[in-house]
């Protein structure tokens, strides 16, 4: 499983994370204020949905050698977030309208993290040998080293920024009785 495909998705990967942070901590959180605009926070549900998938399909599919009914849980994990995926570009135009619509870099952003996203994900499955798509495989596979040691800080970012998205979630959901005086 250290094949060239297992490290061009562990490249990809990182890569992803590195424009993820950009674009989701920066756009989103920082610049766009997404949580706080009741026109974005569905948007800002879809983020917080792919943030929890995250780290679960790093896991699963990039830093242990899974097999069986593991890999096959990964592999579902990582459709739903292509799913979740869709709906969050479906909702972009009605989320964005008031502020003019995605911006052209941030389209072009969306675009590279989409192939990233996808490259990656191909590349760690084709690098699975055959016998680990056996459901009845053993979980992991015994005689492939663990990568996880690649992947700490897309884990650990993961699972903060997903931490991150639940509180903001928590704070602007729409009904919230806001302290007198109090902004967003």
């Amino acid at each position: 499983m250290t094949s060239g495909p297992m490290w061009a998705a562990i490249a990809a990967l990182q890569l992803f994370a590195a424009l993820s942070i950009l674009d989701g901590m920066y756009v989103h959180l920082w610049r766009l204020r997404l949580p706080a605009r009741p026109a974005s926070y569905r948007e800002h549900l879809w983020h917080t949905a792919r943030a929890g998938l995250f780290a679960p399909v790093v896991a699963i599919v990039f830093a242990v050698p899974s097999a069986g009914v593991l890999l096959w849980l990964g592999v579902a994990l990582a459709a739903v977030d292509q799913v979740l995926g869709f709906l969050d570009a479906r909702d972009e135009r009605d989320s964005r309208a008031d502020l003019g619509g995605l911006g052209r870099g941030e389209y072009v952003l969306h675009l590279a993290l989409a192939g990233l996203h996808t490259a990656a994900l191909a590349l760690a499955l084709a690098a699975r040998p055959a016998d680990a798509w056996d459901r009845s495989a053993p979980l992991v596979m015994a005689d492939a080293p663990v990568l996880a040691g690649w992947l700490v800080g897309p884990l650990a970012g993961g699972v903060a920024v997903f931490a991150l998205h639940v509180a903001l979630a928590w704070r602007y959901r729409p009904g919230r009785t806001r302290p007198m005086g109090a902004t967003a």
